[in-house]
């Protein structure tokens, strides 16, 4: 999706109108083998722990009578219910913060430069100039292939930032064409040609 949509002037880059050229986040599809593995582990710790813990009980192991942990434990024959969803906290809590993680992040690329915002709790606000940049590389796992989704990294010459990655994007080849468009008129711009030297040891 393209905006086209007028940025404010930053001191020092007088060079070209800033404009906002693409808006994008990692897609939230990209969770699910997150979740899928998370429910998984949950399901077989839990029949484990309830399981056992009735096994444990059945042979005394908790101890009998009203003091005991088994009464604790089972006050009415059947496990208390704040032990038996441990398994789906531990393992669930994990998948609901990283697809809030992933739903929170945005992506912004102007004709100058991209922002990535992101960050829960603390938010973080990087960018990189695009006449920084230097190659792209897009990566597409095998879990992200299935759902039609790739990660696009984009390697730069900023020190503070060297690899840039684009989440769980569902037209990777696409964006970076369109990245590397606008890399190829920043570059124009201010005038920033790149030249490739060979040494070779004697």
């Amino acid at each position: 999706m393209v905006h086209q949509e007028h940025m404010p002037r930053r001191p020092g880059f007088t060079a070209g109108v800033e404009e906002s050229v693409w808006q994008g986040s990692p897609s939230l599809v990209s969770t699910s083998y997150y979740w899928f593995v998370s429910i998984l582990g949950a399901w077989f710790v839990y029949l484990m722990l309830t399981k056992g813990a009735e096994g444990l009980s059945q042979i005394g192991f908790f101890g009998q009578g009203p003091g005991s942990l088994r009464a604790s434990l089972f006050p009415n024959g059947e496990l208390v219910w704040w032990v038996a969803i441990l398994p789906w906290v531990i393992f669930l809590a994990p998948a609901a913060w990283y697809t809030l993680n992933v739903s929170v992040t945005t992506y912004q690329l102007t004709t100058q430069r991209l922002v990535i915002r992101s960050g829960i709790l603390v938010r973080m606000h990087d960018q990189i100039e695009l006449f920084r940049v230097r190659d792209f590389l897009v990566d597409t796992p095998l879990h992200m292939g299935l759902l039609g989704l790739a990660h696009v990294r984009i390697v730069s010459r900023d020190e503070t930032l060297p690899v840039v990655t684009l989440l769980a994007q569902p037209r990777a080849v696409e964006l970076v064409d369109t990245i590397r468009d606008c890399v190829q008129h920043r570059k124009d711009e201010v005038g920033m040609r790149e030249f490739e030297t060979n040494n070779y040891a004697m």
